[in-house]
């Protein structure tokens, strides 16, 4: 399994793809939508999308952006998007993607990974793996659309 799954970064040309792999996070995306977004990120120097591609496939993608932090010293890299295509779960993809995402913060010099995932019922099982992974839940967010 490990040998058939390879990373490697978003272009402009995986802009349909990725729409369909936020789509199964629950998150309906059409490919226009996702153009918007992917064009600000693809050009911010801080964001970093990486995709997980097996048997020639795209399944997995890896939203990332480091930051700095205001109560502390030193800086961190979050998580802001994390999808394993439905049909490809339970095959150890997502441990390949968080693997990177912690690789990619030590070659950056970022002292922390956090991971973003919203408190729905049907998170339940990624907060189970994000657990089995080594992450501790520590905070709440808060959203208010204005």
């Amino acid at each position: 399994m490990l040998n058939e799954v390879t990373l490697r970064d978003a272009h402009e040309g995986d802009v349909e793809i990725i729409a369909d792999l936020m789509t199964d996070l629950s998150y309906p995306t059409t490919a226009a939508e996702m153009q918007v977004r992917m064009e600000s990120i693809f050009v911010h120097p801080d964001y970093k999308t990486i995709l997980a591609v097996y048997n020639g496939e795209i399944v997995g993608m890896a939203g990332l952006v480091k930051g700095n932090y205001y109560e502390k010293n030193g800086k961190y890299l979050r998580v802001l998007a994390f999808v394993v295509k439905q049909t490809a779960r339970n095959l150890g993809i997502g441990k390949i993607l968080i693997k990177a995402c912690e690789d990619y913060a030590v070659e950056k010099g970022l002292n922390t990974v956090i991971i973003n995932s919203g408190n729905r019922d049907d998170r339940k099982v990624a907060h189970a793996f994000y657990q089995k992974m080594g992450y501790a839940i520590r905070s709440s967010g808060f959203v208010k659309q204005v």
